[in-house]
C-alpha cells in the first residue's frame, strides 16, 4: 500500500473533521473529568496535580524526544505499510527505554522540589499516567500520518469517555482523597495504551529493526529539540505559578490554561492533518504547496478571530460554570490567554507548513528564542505582576513564534507567504 498521493480536498477535510470531533469530544470528556476533580479535592489539592503534571510533561521530551512529530512527518513521505509498521515498532520501544529512566530522575527530582507543591507520591503517578499517555500518543501519531483519523477517533473518544465514567463513579462514593483519582486515571491510561498499541499491530503492524534505532533516535533529535521548547513555553508558566507563588495561585492559572489548552485542539487538529499534506505537496509539486500554505492561512486566521474573540467574551461565565464560584479569578486570565489561542491558529498553519517544507531544524531556532524569552520574562515579572503577568508573557512568546514562523518560510521560499497573504 502506498501513502504517497497526494489527498485530494475532500480527503483533507474529512480527516480535519473526523480528527477535529474526536479530539474535540476528547477535550471535553477530559476536561470534564478534570473539572470533577477539582470540585472534588478543592483548589489547594488541584494545584498539586496541575504542577505535578506541568513538571511530568515538561520533563517528559526525557524520553518521547520528539518521536511523534518524526512519525507524523515521515509518515507522510512513507512508501509502504512495513516502513510505517518498523518505524512504529522502533519509536515506541525507544520510548519504553528512555522511559525507565525518566522515571528515576523524576524520583529523584522530587527530593529537591517543594514537597507542598509537588508531593513525591503526586508526582510519580502523575508521571506514569504521562508515560503512558505519550506511549498512546505514538500510536495517535501514525494513524494521523497516514490520514487514517477514522482510527484516532476510536481510540480517543473510548479512553476519555471511560475516564469520566470512573471519575464519577468516584465521586459518587464520595472519593476525596486526590492519589485515589490519579490512581484510577492511571489504570484507565494504561488500559487505553495498550488497546492502542493492539489496533497499531491490527490496523497496520509493529516492526522492529534494530539497525535502524540509532538512525531514528538521530533524525528525530532536531523534533526532541523542538517538543523541549513547546513545552517551556507552554508549561514552564504553571510550573513558576506553583513554585514562585504557591498552590492557591496555581489553582487559579491553572483552570485558564487548561481551557485554553482545551480549545487549541482545533488548530492542533488541523496541524496534524496538514503536516503529512503539505510534506506530499512540497515533494510533489511546489504549486501544489503554496496554493495549500494560501488556504490554510486564510481559513485559520478566520478561526483564530472567532475563537479569540468568543472566547475573550465569555470567559467570566465559562469558569463560574465550570468550576465554580471559588475559581472566579481565573476569568481575567482566561481573557489574556484567549489572545493566544487566537494567536496559535496561524503560528500551527506557518509550523505545519514549515515542517512539510523540511524546516524543521529552522523552526527549531525560532522555538528556541520563544522558550527563552518566556521564562526569562516569567521569573522577571512573576513576583511583581503575579499571574496576570505570566499570562501576558505567554501572549508574547506566542507572538516571536508568529513572526519567526514567517521570516524562516519567507528565507527559504522567497515570496511564497507575500503571494500568500
Amino acid at each position: 500500500m502506498a501513502f504517497t498521493q497526494l489527498p485530494t480536498r475532500k480527503q483533507i477535510l474529512t480527516n480535519f473533521a473526523t480528527l477535529l470531533s474526536g479530539m474535540g469530544l476528547a477535550r471535553m470528556m477530559t476536561a470534564a473529568a478534570l473539572i470533577l476533580v477539582a470540585r472534588q479535592v478543592g483548589p489547594s489539592s488541584y494545584g498539586q496535580y496541575v504542577a505535578c503534571f506541568s513538571l511530568a510533561k515538561l520533563t517528559s521530551v526525557a524520553f518521547s524526544w520528539g518521536l511523534d512529530g518524526w512519525l507524523l512527518w515521515r509518515g507522510g513521505s512513507a512508501p509502504d505499510r512495513r516502513t510505517i509498521a518498523v518505524q512504529s515498532g522502533n519509536a515506541l520501544t525507544w520510548k519504553l527505554i528512555l522511559g525507565c529512566f525518566w522515571f528515576l530522575g523524576l524520583y529523584l527530582l522530587s527530593h529537591w522540589l517543594n514537597p507542598e507543591v509537588f508531593p513525591t507520591s503526586v508526582l510519580l503517578i502523575t508521571g506514569l499516567i504521562v508515560w503512558t499517555d505519550d506511549l498512546t500518543n505514538t500510536v495517535w501519531s501514525v494513524f494521523k500520518s497516514t490520514l487514517q483519523n477514522d482510527i484516532t477517533f476510536k481510540i480517543i473518544t473510548s479512553v476519555q469517555v471511560l475516564l469520566v465514567l470512573v471519575t464519577a463513579a468516584l465521586i459518587f462514593a464520595d472519593a476525596q482523597n486526590l492519589l485515589t483519582f490519579l490512581w484510577a486515571r492511571f489504570i484507565v491510561s494504561a488500559i487505553g495504551c495498550v488497546g492502542a498499541v493492539y489496533m497499531l499491530r491490527h490496523s497496520i503492524g509493529l516492526g522492529f529493526d534494530a539497525t535502524t534505532m540509532k538512525p531514528i533516535f538521530r533524525a528525530a533529535t532536531p523534533f526532541a529539540i523542538s517538543l523541549v521548547f513547546a513545552l517551556i513555553y507552554e508549561r514552564a508558566d504553571v510550573t513558576i505559578v506553583g513554585q514562585f507563588l504557591g498552590t492557591a495561585q496555581a489553582g487559579i492559572y491553572g483552570p485558564a490554561a487548561i481551557i485554553a489548552t482545551t480549545l487549541f485542539l482545533v488548530p492542533a487538529s488541523a496541524y496534524a492533518v496538514m503536516v503529512p499534506v503539505f510534506t506530499r505537496a512540497h515533494a510533489v509539486e511546489g504549486a501544489d504547496f503554496s496554493r495549500a500554505l494560501r488556504l490554510f492561512l486564510v481559513v485559520n486566521t478566520a478561526l483564530g478571530v472567532f475563537l479569540a474573540v468568543g472566547l475573550a467574551l465569555s470567559a467570566n461565565w465559562i469558569v463560574q460554570r465550570l468550576y465554580g464560584q471559588q475559581y472566579a479569578a481565573s476569568g481575567p486570565i482566561l481573557v489574556i490567554l484567549s489572545l493566544v489561542l487566537g494567536i496559535r491558529c496561524v503560528t500551527f498553519a506557518l509550523a505545519a507548513a514549515a515542517v512539510g517544507a523540511g524546516q524543521q531544524t529552522r523552526r527549531v531556532y525560532v522555538q528556541g528564542l520563544s522558550a527563552g524569552v518566556n521564562v526569562a520574562l516569567n521569573l522577571a515579572i512573576v513576583n511583581v505582576w503575579g499571574i496576570q503577568g505570566v499570562a501576558w508573557v505567554y501572549v508574547i512568546s506566542e507572538l516571536v513564534l508568529l513572526i519567526g514562523y514567517w521570516i524562516v518560510l519567507e528565507s527559504t521560499h522567497a515570496g511564497l507567504l507575500s503571494r500568500a497573504a
